[in-house]
């Protein structure tokens, strides 16, 4: 569709309606204690309801269509939902995301960006919203791939940007970003729903995000990874350190809650376990089964009992089939599901956005693959961001040495010792998708979903069914073929509809077009490093 900025032209109309004569009569209508915009950054606000929208795709409901029915879906995180609703696109789910991002996050963003320079002390906030439109720019085109951008904030209708020009865009966006923070004028504080106004925790997110992005691109650039890579780590403020962990919380009012415990509600609402995340958890660590199903393997990684709560139907710890071409029905009953208790307990749960933990396994990639200067090695690294996942769930740090030192490998062939390679499956590089696949769940599973993309790790069963008529897959049921995995959503039918010029455009830098086995452009070596048997 044609990017019509409508907020930002309301928005924009109420500052030059505000701007105009105010003697005489329209001067009686004022009142002489109200502060002005020259006196008090009213975009704040805006940059605040931003962050909270950007962090749950805008709420429960678009939260569930676009990541609960999709990208959890497409990494094996949780599913058993029919075959109609989750394989095959929706086309009003992706209207939606659509919608939102355009309509109400961009649109917003731009006009703060763009008036920030009209008023003195707005270099934070300016600065933080930049920072922001990077991050749901990335999570969007992660989604659906080359899409309308443009840092011009007055731009009404733009390109479809060619991935391989976005992303020095936006590395030089951050970088521009952190430097533009000045610790002297005012900045978002109770407007800040992720870090209150520390503004030295926004530089390490902005660094962060640059480090994730740049290690996105390890296969298809992999010179310009390892300059990001080391540009993240030695930019002012350098990457999140321990307690710099970006969450966000639930507010009040319907769809403000956490979204998982939004709308799974009941046992036949509730997302279930697959059997590639059972197969990820059995084993690895040694350590015994601690949950409470009567039947489950002898040794599950301890997060997994939090994770999920035995099937109520037999006590099973167990998971489903992925892309199963039936409606399930009973079967849900007869396999585990997402917790109440650690997963979704309550409507105060906070959204994980960025993780301190990310950083360490990111740190630990680069320095692994890339030879990067850190200031730790890679297995320094990759314990911290274990020793921090066990923290976060509940788990001592006695236990996470017991299971750091373990050489038990899961079904997939992989252990928790690093540096300890015990044949298929098991590689360094292995170990460390392992764990992030393990600690980023449920909130990240679009990180997950990009690993996957890039690397063809974790390791994943094959779906039983994707939908031949939207993307096209190979009949091999090799797992080491990473043509066998979902690659992208398709765009929404409007766009070909009143957009179609721009549309084809962004089409074009497709490889197989709008379809969801379309490698992005940081995908499309199509690699494998996966070394599982299984």
């Amino acid at each position: 569709m044609k990017t019509k900025i409508i907020l930002q032209s309301f928005i924009l109309s109420l500052i030059l309606l505000g701007s105009g004569c105010t003697t005489g009569f329209d001067a009686l209508n004022e009142n002489p204690n109200d502060r002005t915009d020259e006196q008090y950054d009213f975009s704040r606000a805006l940059v605040g309801s931003q962050i909270r929208k950007g962090a749950t795709y805008e709420g429960a409901d678009a939260h569930q269509r676009v990541k609960a029915l999709g990208i959890d879906v497409f990494v094996q995180y949780v599913g058993g939902n029919s075959t109609a609703r989750v394989w095959t696109p929706n086309d009003d789910w992706q209207s939606l995301y659509w919608k939102n991002h355009f309509n109400n996050q961009l649109a917003v963003l731009n006009t703060v960006i763009r008036d920030a320079d009209l008023y003195e002390g707005r270099e934070n906030t300016k600065a933080i919203a930049r920072i922001w439109r990077v991050y749901i720019q990335t999570m969007f085109t992660d989604y659906f791939g080359p899409a309308p951008f443009s840092l011009d904030p007055d731009d009404p209708n733009p390109d479809y940007m060619k991935l391989d020009e976005l992303y020095p865009v936006l590395f030089t966006e951050l970088d521009d970003a952190v430097k533009g923070f000045d610790d002297s004028k005012p900045t978002l504080v109770r407007e800040d729903p992720v870090y209150k106004g520390d503004i030295l925790k926004w530089k390490r997110f902005a660094n962060t995000l640059r480090l994730r992005m740049a290690i996105k691109l390890s296969e298809i650039a992999p010179d310009l990874c390892k300059t990001q890579a080391l540009a993240a780590i030695n930019a002012d403020g350098g990457i999140m350190q321990q307690g710099d962990d970006a969450k966000i919380g639930s507010s009040a009012g319907w769809g403000n809650q956490y979204p998982y415990y939004m709308y799974q509600v009941g046992w036949s609402d509730r997302q279930v376990m697959m059997v590639s995340m059972e197969k990820t958890l059995t084993n690895i660590g040694g350590m015994d089964y601690s949950g409470t199903a009567t039947t489950a393997p002898a040794k599950v990684d301890p997060r997994g009992s939090r994770y999920f709560d035995p099937s109520p139907t037999d006590n099973l710890w167990k998971g489903l089939k992925a892309g199963i071409r039936v409606e399930v029905g009973d079967m849900r009953s007869k396999v585990s599901a997402m917790s109440v208790t650690y997963v979704i307990p309550n409507d105060t749960k906070k959204t994980d956005i960025m993780l301190y933990v990310e950083a360490c396994f990111l740190a630990a990639e680069a320095t692994e693959r890339f030879s990067v200067n850190t200031g730790k090695t890679a297995l320094e690294w990759y314990e911290a961001g274990v020793r921090e996942s066990f923290k976060t769930w509940g788990l001592s740090d006695d236990n996470a040495t017991t299971y750091l030192t373990s050489e038990s490998r899961n079904s997939w062939g992989t252990s928790a010792k690093y540096n300890k390679s015990q044949g298929a499956g098991d590689t360094n590089l292995e170990k460390i998708i392992t764990q992030k696949y393990i600690a980023f769940y449920p909130d990240l599973s679009l990180q997950i979903w990009n690993d996957k993309r890039r690397l063809n790790l974790p390791a994943l069963e094959i779906p039983e069914f994707r939908d031949s008529g939207a993307g096209t897959y190979p009949a091999d049921d090799d797992i080491h073929n990473a043509k066998n995995y979902i690659q992208r959503t398709v765009y929404p039918q409007s766009e070909k509809l009143i957009n179609e010029k721009k549309y084809n455009a962004g089409v074009a830098q497709l490889r197989d077009g709008d379809k969801t086995s379309s490698p992005l452009w940081w995908a499309s070596k199509q690699a494998n490093y996966c070394t599982s048997a299984n």
